[in-house]
C-alpha cells in the first residue's frame, strides 16, 4: 500500500526545477494522488504548483492513474458520490445499506439515491437478492445456526435465515446479528411474553428477540439439507454456535438436543466431533440428547471461549458464571511425566478407580509411580 504524503506544498521538496526541467520521483506521484481532492479543478491545482495542465495530464498517462477534484456543484465535471457506480454497488450490494443510509453518508437526498441507485445503476432489490454473496464468517454461522435454532424460510421465492431467542440471550442474538447485518432491513425485533398451549396446558413464554434476513439466494445452498450435510462443513465457530444454541452445561458435563436428528444424523456427529475435535459422545437413554464425558466437556469449554466474545449473557450462563460449573481452581491435578493432568483424566487413562487412587495418593502418600508399578 503506497504511503500518504502530507506535506502542504512540494515544490521545492518533492517537485524541483533543473535546467528547465522538472524533477520528481515517487513521492511526487503520490503526493498528486492523495492530494488533487483538496482542488477544485486541474486548472487549480496546476496552478498552485506552477505547471503547466499538460505536464500533469502526461503524468496521469505515464503512471496510468486519475486524480479525483473536488468539484463546485454547478461544475459539469461535479460528480456526487451517488453517481459513482462503485461507490453504489459498495454501500448497496456489499455493506446492505438502506437508501436511507446512502443518503445520511453522501449528503444527498433519499429520492436522489434512489432515483441513481434503481434507475441509472439498476442496483434493485431483485439484482441484491440474485447477486449478495455471503462472506466465510456468515457461512459459518448460517451452518452452526442451522444445526441449531435457526433455519431458512421454506417458501420457494423466500429464502430468508430466520431465528429467535429468549430476552436473557440479547447479547447473543445481537452477536448474530452483527455479523449478518449486511443482509438485514432491521435489528431484531422484540415481542412480548406470552402464553402458549402444549399438550392441553398453558405455558408462559418470556418475552424474545427475532432476527430475519432479507430474501438473498445465497441461502439456498444451505436450505432443506441434511444434518449430516451441514455437519460435513462444521468447523470449531460453527460447532460452538451449535452447543450455545442448543446444548446444556451442568457441574461436569455438556449435553445437546438432537431431537430432530433421524439416528444416522446422530451417529456421523459423534464420529465427525470425534474425528474433529477429539470429543467423545454418545446418545443418553432419553435418545433425544447427545452426553459428552468430562473431559471432552472441558475441551468444549475450550473451543467456545475460544472462538465466542466471553461477554455475550449466553456465556456467561452457560460457562463464566455457571455456578453448577465445576471451578477450575477446585479442580485436582498430578504431575504425570512432568505434565500437569487432572486426576480424572490420570484414573480415565489407566482405568483405576477414582475413590481408592485417591486414597493411595492423597492419604496413603504413595506416588503416581508406586500406583502404576502395581498395575502395570
Amino acid at each position: 500500500m503506497e504511503e500518504r504524503v502530507e506535506i502542504i506544498n512540494p515544490i521545492g521538496t518533492l517537485l524541483t526545477k533543473n535546467n528547465n526541467k522538472w524533477q520528481y520521483g515517487d513521492e511526487f506521484i503520490a503526493w498528486l494522488k492523495y492530494n488533487s481532492n483538496k482542488f477544485q479543478s486541474d486548472m487549480d491545482l496546476c496552478k498552485y504548483l506552477g505547471v503547466y495542465e499538460d505536464f500533469v495530464k502526461r503524468l496521469c498517462v505515464k503512471y496510468n492513474f486519475q486524480l479525483e477534484f473536488n468539484y463546485k456543484k454547478n461544475d459539469p465535471r461535479f460528480k456526487a458520490l451517488y453517481q459513482d457506480y462503485n461507490w453504489c454497488y459498495q454501500k448497496y450490494i456489499i455493506e446492505g445499506l438502506s437508501h436511507d443510509e446512502m443518503a445520511k453518508e453522501s449528503g444527498a437526498k433519499k429520492r436522489v439515491v434512489e432515483k441513481w441507485c434503481t434507475e441509472k445503476h439498476r442496483l434493485t432489490r431483485g439484482f441484491r437478492k440474485i447477486n449478495k454473496e455471503l462472506s466465510e464468517k456468515q457461512k459459518d454461522l448460517i451452518i452452526g445456526s442451522m444445526l441449531g435454532d435457526g433455519h431458512i424460510d421454506n417458501r420457494e421465492t423466500q429464502p430468508m435465515f430466520i431465528e429467535s431467542h429468549a430476552e436473557n440471550q440479547k447479547d447473543y442474538l445481537y452477536f448474530k446479528y452483527e455479523i449478518l447485518e449486511d443482509l438485514c432491513n432491521m435489528p431484531p425485533v422484540r415481542k412480548d411474553a406470552c402464553y402458549k398451549e402444549f399438550n392441553g396446558k398453558q405455558y408462559l413464554c418470556q418475552s424474545s428477540y427475532r432476527l430475519c434476513t432479507r430474501i438473498c439466494n445465497c441461502l439456498l445452498q444451505y436450505r432443506n439439507k441434511s444434518y449430516t450435510y451441514l455437519l460435513n462443513l462444521i468447523n470449531e465457530f460453527s460447532f460452538s454456535i451449535w452447543m450455545l444454541d442448543d446444548g446444556y452445561r451442568d457441574k461436569s458435563n455438556w449435553e445437546l438436543c438432537v431431537a430432530e436428528y433421524t439416528p444416522s444424523d446422530v451417529e456421523f456427529a459423534i464420529n465427525i466431533l470425534k474425528d474433529k475435535y477429539g470429543l467423545d459422545s454418545r446418545v443418553k437413554k432419553d435418545i433425544r440428547y447427545l452426553y459428552f464425558d468430562a473431559k471432552s466437556s472441558r475441551k468444549i469449554d475450550n473451543i467456545i471461549l475460544n472462538n465466542i466474545p466471553n461477554d455475550l449473557d449466553i456465556i456467561k450462563y452457560k460457562l463464566t458464571e455457571n455456578d453448577n460449573l465445576s471451578k477450575v481452581e477446585k479442580r485436582i491435578y498430578v504431575d504425570h511425566n512432568n505434565e500437569n493432568i487432572l486426576f480424572t483424566d490420570f484414573c480415565n487413562l489407566y482405568n483405576l478407580n477414582y475413590k481408592s487412587t485417591w486414597s493411595k495418593i492423597f492419604i496413603d502418600n504413595k506416588s503416581i509411580y508406586e500406583i502404576l508399578d502395581g498395575i502395570l
